[in-house]
Order: C-alpha cells, then sequence, then structure tokens
C-alpha cells in the first residue's frame, strides 16, 4: 500500500510539474533582416552566422553591434613565459524594429586558459574558445530579445 502512494505521488508531481527551460524552447518568431558591425571579424562572423541560423520568423529586426577582444596574461612562469591567459570578449549592441531602437545593451564574457607550447595548437583552441563565447554571446542576445518581446 505504501508502494502505491509513493508510485502515485511521483506520477502526480510529474503531470502536473509545467516546467520548461527558457533556453530550451527556441521558437524565436522574429528574425534579423540587417546586422551590421564593427570590430573584430571572427567574432563578428561567428555572431552573424549564429543570428541567422537560429532566427526565423514574421517579425523584423536591425541589429548593430561592436565586439571588442582582448588577450591578458593571468599568470607567467620563473622564466617571464605566460602560463595562463584570459580572453575577453566585449559587445555592445542596439536591436531596432521599424526604425526604434528596442534595446541597447552589452555583453561581456570571459575565459581563463592554459598556455599550449605548440603556438599553432594554441591559436586553434584560441579559435574554438572564441567561437564558443561569441555563440554565448549571440544566445544571450536573442534570450534579451525574446524577453523584451514578452
Amino acid at each position: 500500500m505504501n508502494s502505491i502512494f509513493k508510485f502515485l505521488a511521483v506520477i502526480f508531481l510529474l503531470q502536473s510539474c509545467a516546467y520548461e527551460s527558457v533556453y530550451l524552447n527556441k521558437n524565436y518568431n522574429f528574425k534579423f533582416v540587417e546586422i551590421t558591425s564593427e570590430g573584430d571579424v571572427k567574432i563578428n562572423n561567428s555572431i552573424k552566422n549564429f543570428l541567422k541560423n537560429n532566427t526565423n520568423g514574421y517579425e523584423n529586426y536591425n541589429l548593430y553591434f561592436k565586439s571588442l577582444k582582448r588577450k591578458e596574461i593571468v599568470t607567467s612562469d620563473t622564466k617571464g613565459d605566460p602560463k595562463i591567459y584570459k580572453l575577453i570578449i566585449n559587445l555592445e549592441y542596439q536591436v531596432e524594429h521599424n526604425g526604434e531602437k528596442i534595446l541597447d545593451d552589452q555583453i561581456s564574457k570571459q575565459i581563463t586558459y592554459n598556455s599550449i607550447k605548440d603556438k599553432y595548437k594554441l591559436s586553434q583552441y584560441e579559435d574554438n574558445l572564441i567561437k564558443s563565447l561569441s555563440n554565448s554571446i549571440s544566445q544571450d542576445i536573442l534570450f534579451a530579445l525574446k524577453i523584451s518581446n514578452k
């Protein structure tokens, strides 16, 4: 009898739960008609591609953004060679709808990582980090626009 009650309680709780992740629901009913950018070309292209591939809808928006990438040395070894780097991406953006500015914000993302002796591998690793941070920034832009439309 006790196990039946536990089973029914679990079923009841699972059925009445309407939790849905905001990031999981990727039904963006808008798209970017014009995307204008300044700054780092790799970051800008990554953001543009992400936004164009992940939006499709009836509402048309224009986006302007300016990106800035900084790479800092966090720690060095006794010889003065860098051991740990910090990559910082700053983005200022504006979203317009029907000629009216509806969003004006900035996003900053950063990540620290260890140095790699092979400079080619380090460069490839940094490119992957830039792409990952750019995708995260793109998701933040989409989320902010989705929230502002509600």
